[in-house]
Formats: C-alpha cells, structure tokens, sequence
C-alpha cells in the first residue's frame, strides 16, 4: 500500500499518531521500535532485523539487562535531581516525567518488576531517601556534588557572618543609643531644645 501523500489529512493523522507515546506492549526495547498495534508488532517479531537482536540478547542476556537498569537508573535520577533538587517527591510523578519521553528505557527491560522495587533499589543503594505513606512511595534526592555542597556551605557561613554582622551593628547603635541617653541627662535636655530652636530656624 502506498505511502499518502505530504501534506494530505492521511499523511497528518499517520505523523500525529507517530509523534505521541504509543501502547508499551507493541514496544520492543532491543531494536528501539515502537509499532502501533499488534499486527505491525507480529511483523516486526518476525523480521531478520529482530530475530539478530534477540540473538545478541541470547548470548549476552545479563549485560543487556545490567545496561538496560543503568540507563534507567541514570534517567530517573537525572530527572529527579534536575526537576525537583532535594524536594520530596512522589516516585510515580517522577517516573511519568521520565516516560514522557518518547525513547525512554522501559522498565519492563531492566531487572526491577516494578516502581515499588526499583525505589527500594535506591533507598537501600542510599541514593535517595524513600518513605512509604498511604498515598504511595515518596523519593527525596540526596545531595552528592562536592562544588555544589561547597557553594551550600560557603552561602551558609556567608549568611551567618551577615547576620553575626548586623547583630554587632545593632548593640553598637543601642550602645551610641544610650551613650547619648547619658549625655542628654547630664547636660539636663539642653541639647534637646537647642535642637529644637535649630528646627524652627
């Protein structure tokens, strides 16, 4: 059947339908291919291209799977780190960002059966912190980037000093405060109507 032409609703509705994230279950994570239904799945089991990857995966089963984990690994805390920083997060939003994007790593291609696995996998590796509530499991990113701790603390000892500053500050200007108090005592509140004629002046 020939392909319709550019330009044409046909040839539209076909790149729509292209564009957006398809059904997971016609997705081969080992040739990258998404297809649109199961016919074109079917198809695409069958075809040399497949047959050859799935050879590979054969021979070399459990690096595929490692490699696979690590980029899935890798995406989701990029995403968490970039996106949220050091917020506490539900692991569910987090992992629909993740999948939004169209080639993304599925996880039905890594070694974790589940979301629920897969955030035990990094309470316990210590890569987040994980709390379980009612309402489902909950990451918070935590920190490791030494320039980005040391600019932390540097703005930490940089806002204590600050504020070590203007406590100084203002027990200097209490202590002029009440040096002048003295003063406007001894002098018996001359300075104050002296002032006061300067004013009306």
């Amino acid at each position: 059947m020939p392909k319709a032409e550019k330009g044409t609703p046909k040839d539209i509705a076909n790149r729509m339908k292209a564009k957006g994230l398809q059904k997971l279950k016609f997705y081969c994570q080992m040739c990258s291919k998404q297809c649109r239904d199961e016919n074109g799945f079917k198809c695409h089991m069958t075809s040399d291209s497949h047959l050859r990857q799935m050879k590979i995966f054969r021979d070399n089963a459990g690096g595929i799977m490692d490699s696979f984990s690590s980029e899935f690994e890798v995406a989701y805390m990029e995403t968490l780190r970039r996106r949220h920083g050091t917020q506490r997060m539900n692991a569910n939003n987090v992992y629909q960002e993740v999948i939004a994007d169209k080639h993304h790593i599925h996880m039905n291609s890594t070694k974790w059966a589940s979301l629920t696995d897969f955030v035990q996998y990094l309470g316990k590796k210590g890569l987040c912190v994980v709390e379980e509530t009612e309402r489902g499991w909950y990451v918070t990113y935590i920190e490791r980037d030494p320039s980005l701790l040391a600019r932390q603390e540097a703005l930490k000892k940089k806002t204590e000093a600050d504020q070590k500053e203007e406590k100084h500050a203002a027990e200097r200007r209490e202590m002029l405060r009440m040096e002048a108090a003295k003063a406007l005592d001894r002098a018996g509140g001359v300075v104050e109507r002296v002032a006061s004629e300067i004013g009306k002046s």
